[in-house]
């Protein structure tokens, strides 16, 4: 949908991990990103739940794209939570993509391709 005069596209405002960050726990579970608009709403959804991969280096990773339904917590409305389906290794370069085509409520797109690379730490081992 071309932008209306008057409105923001979409954008993502934050990440967990951040882009860029380094030493991330390979036992983190879910992979946070949040936006500035309501990307989770049903009408949505079917199409945006498709638009994020996980890749380690050319492999691309296993996920599930999970929300929070908006009606039933009007604050989560912005978030989209990413769960790998196998553990994170360590030592490893990852990349998290969100396709261009990724859609807000409102019909705004995200319009361009967003990256999100980090890189995890190493995995420690509990002493005995």
């Amino acid at each position: 949908m071309p932008q209306q005069p008057g409105q923001k596209p979409l954008n993502l405002v934050r990440s967990v991990p951040r882009n860029g960050a380094i030493r991330v726990s390979p036992d983190l579970k879910t992979i946070l990103l949040v936006f500035d608009k309501n990307v989770v709403n049903d009408s949505v959804w079917a199409n945006n739940r498709r638009q994020i991969k996980l890749w380690r280096g050319s492999n691309r990773i296993g996920i599930n794209v999970v929300r929070i339904k908006d009606t039933v917590n009007f604050a989560k409305r912005q978030n989209i939570y990413v769960k790998q389906i196998k553990p994170l290794r360590s030592l490893s370069n990852y990349r998290l993509v969100v396709d261009p085509d990724l859609t807000a409520k409102n019909g705004q797109t995200l319009g361009k391709t967003v990256t999100i690379r980090f890189k995890t730490g190493r995995r420690i081992e509990p002493e005995e």
